[in-house]
């Protein structure tokens, strides 16, 4: 058995008068419209705007993905040197050690200098978590070293050729409890910046080990992370920045610009300096950043929109200016074509690529999603004249709700200026079809290159062959039970006239979950719901549910989690892997709710508490039911069609599906497989300890892949998915808000029923 480790689990419809006549799309028996001329985009990536009128504006940064020559497992730190070499120091994922290498060519090629000592490559005597180079070649490294009592932290100290010494410096504890590093800097060949798990910052004398001084930075409130540039140590924490002197050990006068760009433009990954620390350049989400210490301004030099410093998978690691128009970026990126998703990035100041693209892509959902972001990084890495400015209306947390978001949606594109590409989850996706305002998207699907699951693919086909929204990933509603409360093959019925299946259940949850399985069977031809059918869902959920406890509420208080759509709201367990924890440990009886990803290990670990657990489709109203998600569409009034099928036919592309960010599965096969076989976990075998909300609950699995019998099981299980759930988030909410109080006891099922058809004949008429 290998290491053993721990890790905590954490619309308003368009009316018909404005549209029929307007729109020449997708339509019963209709012809996808023509488009308008491509037009280019204004502004620039700097943020200025300013732009001469038939003058566009030139220059930008532009990226690019070293190949190292080395597979790195980690980067550590990576900085210039005072004799303008590059050095790094990683680990080396072809044989496990640790070592610095150096550059002279400003990052195209790398020379291993030299590995670090023996006892620190030995897992048995403990392990490295933070290592710093300084700008004469010197590397720190904080070493934990696994002894009889405990751990004790150490610092080691190698000069530039690789000589290593225990630094006499000691962390103090933290009370009774181990202290520990949460950060290592090395701004100046004189002293190493160190911060400790109770926020306290030692600035530590390299020649003897001594402390300097010490800066008492966190709070009961607020949590800092330090940087350091020549003589500034740099506090953020996500209100404001604090600069402190480490000459004299004071805090200096507030850089309210810095404080105000931090805020704004969000934490800082890593800071670099070309001046030794008269100014810094700082990089975060929204891109990388100038600022000169006593300044007003805070310049963005590169939009993070445009390459992979926006994407939701990037993390930087380390910053290295190589000077005014070259930088470096370490960083960790699943989706980065190193094995290991440590990659070094270059950018280069190309003085003749316009400053924002030629052409714009216009993109809108109603909520924000991550792998759209992540393709339309890689997107515009391989296509630097576009530009796709994705918009999500509910992820600002500006007060919108559905309904306000598509009457929004209608005014723009009734006035010409709607988007080009939607992605259509939660929106009503049929309505727009009926009404001709998504283009035919088959010719499209089939130019994709991809081996696709076509009961996935062709949810809204219709009887012409036309395509005219296509989701690129489901979900499939699913239970995990044991046979005391499930059996296999069990329908809604049958499964609602037991009792005790949903105790502890939060009852918006429950109608929430079960809207999934069971609105698809409610619609008519014309479009209106089936009352009687949404009494009969109401009646059986509630005979399920039995008596409300109020005493959920309670539990419930205080939990909250920041949604993919619109901030923080109350925790609704909707998916399936948030009720592990509680079905192993028999607080609920029953877990059911949305999969969308496969995580064989955890199952069965669940299972083996159980006994007899069974993994099924989730019963409802509608029979073998997905959820299809990231659905796309391409207007029928889009400015820019042709640039819209090329990047819809991208996210399509294998290169697009294989991004994993918990979306869902992919529509491609052999993406598919690529997201559920575990082959990350080839040769691993690594025991994981997986704790839940109590910290005596432990579930103990090995990471390896997944059995080619449960591939074979769970593909075959998606080929046999025949109706998508309904998509209207309008209507959803008006279901999951009366079917909560049915659940309560405020109303009964025919009065609820009758809540929810009046709600939504308003909706419609509107």
């Amino acid at each position: 058995m290998k290491d053993r480790k721990w890790r905590r689990t954490i619309g308003t419809l368009l009316a018909a008068a404005m549209i029929c006549a307007s729109l020449a799309g997708c339509s019963k028996g209709g012809a996808a419209g023509t488009g308008k001329d491509s037009g280019t985009g204004g502004g620039d990536s700097q943020g200025n705007g300013t732009e001469s009128a038939g003058e566009q504006a030139m220059g930008r940064f532009l990226e690019e993905e070293l190949d190292t020559g080395v597979v790195f497992g980690n980067i550590y730190d990576m900085k210039k040197l005072d004799d303008g070499s590059l050095r790094i120091i990683g680990t080396n994922e072809d044989n496990g050690n640790s070592g610095v290498w150096d550059s002279a060519d400003g990052g195209k090629t790398w020379q291993s200098v030299y590995d670090l000592p023996d006892e620190m490559q030995n897992s048995e005597k403990g392990w490295m978590d933070y290592a710093a180079i300084s700008p004469g070649g010197q590397v720190v490294c904080a070493f934990n070293e696994d002894v009889s009592g405990g751990v004790h932290p150490v610092l080691y100290l190698m000069d530039k050729e690789g000589k290593a010494d225990k630094m006499s410096f000691e962390l103090p504890k933290e009370g009774e409890s181990l202290n520990i590093t949460t950060a290592l800097l090395f701004p100046s060949n004189e002293w190493i910046v160190l911060k400790d798990g109770a926020g306290t910052v030692y600035q530590i004398n390299v020649s003897d080990g001594s402390v300097k001084y010490t800066y008492e930075l966190d709070s009961d409130t607020s949590v800092f992370q330090v940087f350091a540039v020549g003589n500034n140590l740099i506090a953020q924490d996500e209100t404001q920045v604090l600069c402190y002197d480490l000459q004299t050990g004071e805090q200096k006068a507030s850089e309210e610009a810095l404080s105000k760009g931090g805020s704004e433009k969000g934490l800082f990954h890593a800071v670099d300096t070309l001046d030794g620390g008269e100014s810094v350049y700082c990089l975060s989400g929204g891109g990388l950043y100038h600022y000169k210490f006593g300044g007003s301004v805070m310049e963005q030099l590169i939009d993070g929109k445009m390459n992979s410093l926006g994407a939701p998978a990037f993390y930087p690691i380390a910053l290295a200016m190589i000077d005014e128009q070259n930088l470096l970026i370490a960083a960790n990126d699943t989706n980065a074509s190193s094995v290991t998703g440590i990659c070094l990035l270059k950018y280069t100041y190309s003085a003749d690529t316009p400053t924002k693209p030629d052409k714009e892509l216009k993109m809108y959902s109603l909520y924000d999603n991550k792998e759209i972001r992540q393709s339309i990084s890689r997107f515009q890495k391989e296509h630097t004249d576009v530009y796709v400015n994705y918009q999500a209306a509910l992820s600002e947390g500006n007060g919108m709700n559905v309904s306000d978001a598509l009457k929004t949606l209608a005014t723009e594109i009734m006035a010409d200026n709607g988007p080009d590409v939607l992605l259509l989850d939660g929106m009503p996706v049929e309505t727009y079809i009926e009404k001709g305002i998504l283009k035919d998207l088959s010719a499209l699907l089939k130019e994709s290159g991809g081996s696709y699951f076509e009961n996935i693919l062709n949810a809204y086909q219709d009887a012409q062959g036309q395509i005219c929204a296509a989701p690129a990933r489901f979900m499939i509603p699913m239970i995990h039970a044991g046979s005391a409360y499930y059996s296999p093959g069990e329908d809604f019925n049958a499964f609602t006239e037991r009792k005790d299946t949903m105790v502890n259940m939060l009852p918006g949850t429950v109608a929430e979950k079960f809207w999934y399985t069971c609105g698809a069977a409610w619609q008519k031809e014309d479009k209106t719901l089936d009352e009687a059918k949404i009494r009969e869902f109401l009646t059986k959920l509630k005979n399920a549910y039995g008596e409300y406890d109020s005493s959920l509420e309670d539990v419930s208080a205080g939990m909250s989690v920041t949604s993919e759509g619109a901030g923080t709201e109350l925790m609704k367990e909707i998916y399936l892997s948030q009720g592990n924890f509680d079905l192993a440990f028999g607080r609920i009886n029953t877990n059911f709710g949305l999969c969308k990803d496969m995580d064989y290990g955890m199952q069965q670990a669940v299972n083996k508490k159980l006994k007899d657990g069974v993994i099924d489709l989730m019963p409802g109203q509608a029979d073998h039911v997905f959820v299809p998600t990231m659905v796309l569409g391409i207007s029928s009034k889009s400015a820019q069609p042709e640039l819209a099928e090329e990047f819809v036919k991208y996210l399509f592309s294998q290169d697009a599906q294989k991004i994993s960010q918990s979306g869902g599965f992919p529509v491609e096969k052999e993406s598919f497989r690529s997201v559920i076989d575990g082959h990350e976990y080839e040769g691993q075998g690594n025991l994981v300890s997986v704790g839940g909300n109590d910290m005596d609950e432990m579930l103990d699995y090995a990471m390896e892949p997944t059995p080619e019998e449960e591939i074979t099981k769970l593909t075959e299980l998606v080929e046999s998915l025949k109706t998508p759930s309904l998509q209207d988030d309008v209507i959803k909410e008006a279901v999951v808000e009366q079917g909560e109080k049915v659940l309560k006891g405020e109303l009964s099922p025919e009065e609820g029923a009758a809540a929810i058809m009046q709600k939504v004949k308003i909706y419609l008429a509107e």
